[in-house]
């Protein structure tokens, strides 16, 4: 996800943010793995190595015990999450399309997932993740399984996934290129959306991911002509998913406000079609773009605070339609593995941070 972040990062100094913003409920990713400070040795040391391959990075949802975790963090007191994207769910469930098994193991446990997170979760929408990032778009090739098992396999509401989500890059390698290159990319996109719409079993929504300078290109704003509309690409993403969120690649204003204008929050506002203001928080450089900790950054604080603050600071802002989106659940957010960053696991119920 991180290969979305620009080289030009806007220069903005920290600000004082100390308007609150009204509370809303807050969507997350949950990619495969993420930093278990539960395994022996995993501490503050091993987390900053960030080794994701190694033994302190552990599946996040495949037992009862990884998904209470979950089911916590989403629950947390003033800040809780209504939304989240789920990876890891292609496998299990092309084997069932492929086979017409759906009582294995590995469908059980997607089944239990969800049936968890919708009832332990008040208005939880849980959507499968796919992330190929290739240029013919082949995460619309997967979406036929999730409608497979929504239609077939589950047997009732809670059992079904409420969406599908998009985290496909490779739109940034073309985004200045061949015009019919990018036209065709718009194409595959909204085959996605097609795809969905074939579920018979109630509506399943579509969410995308795109960086904030996708329609920039040489500094200038680049339109195009598709589906008979003309206008930067992410406005046309917008058109096509039922929401989107826009990676921000900064932990600060105004960059975090101007980049959200820039990615079509005015317009997404104007029809009314939800968008999310991604922050990272696992490691990257430059240090500014993540709350990944750092105490040589530039900007400071690093933390859990620092966060929620910069959510709160949307209406000061000028970006109060939108809704915060963590990136991710265990990239540090809710790990307990730095000074700053305390799991929510449910063992040590905690206040609305920052208010």
């Amino acid at each position: 996800m991180m290969g979305l972040v620009a080289k030009d990062h806007v220069t903005a100094e920290p600000c004082d943010d100390t308007a609150v913003a009204a509370h809303k409920h807050y969507a997350m990713y949950v990619w495969t793995t993420g930093f278990d400070h539960n395994v022996p040795g995993c501490d503050k040391d091993k987390f900053l190595e960030w080794n994701t391959k190694g033994p302190c990075f552990t599946h996040v949802w495949n037992t009862k015990a990884k998904r209470d975790w979950l089911w916590a963090t989403c629950n947390l007191h003033g800040r809780e999450v209504d939304t989240i994207f789920v990876s890891d769910v292609h496998h299990n469930l092309k084997k069932a399309y492929d086979t017409g098994d759906c009582t294995s193991a590995a469908i059980a446990t997607v089944k239990d997932m969800l049936v968890e997170g919708h009832t332990n979760v008040s208005n939880l929408k849980i959507y499968g993740l796919y992330a190929v990032s290739d240029i013919d778009v082949s995460e619309k090739d997967l979406v036929k399984y999730i409608v497979y098992y929504n239609d077939i396999c589950a047997t009732s509401d809670i059992e079904r996934f409420d969406g599908i989500a998009t985290n496909n890059e490779a739109y940034a390698t073309i985004k200045c290129g061949n015009m019919n290159e990018r036209l065709k990319y718009l194409d595959n996109l909204q085959a996605i959306v097609t795809e969905a719409r074939k579920q018979k079993h109630g509506v399943l929504l579509t969410h995308y991911s795109v960086s904030w300078h996708w329609g920039i290109c040489h500094g200038v704003v680049s339109n195009m002509t598709w589906n008979g509309k003309t206008s930067d690409v992410t406005h046309h993403m917008i058109d096509i998913f039922d929401s989107i969120d826009v990676q921000v690649g900064c932990i600060n204003y105004p960059a975090i406000s101007d980049r959200m204008k820039i990615a079509g929050y005015d317009y997404a506002m104007s029809i009314n079609k939800p968008i999310f203001t991604t922050l990272y928080t696992n490691k990257d450089s430059p240090c500014q773009i993540t709350f990944f900790p750092d105490d040589s950054c530039r900007i400071k604080d690093h933390n859990e605070t620092a966060m929620f603050s910069i959510f709160d600071g949307f209406p000061a802002n000028d970006i109060s339609y939108a809704r915060p989106c963590i990136h991710y659940f265990r990239g540090i957010y809710s790990t307990g593995g730095y000074p700053g960053w305390p799991v929510h696991d449910g063992s040590d119920p905690s206040p609305i941070v920052g208010k």
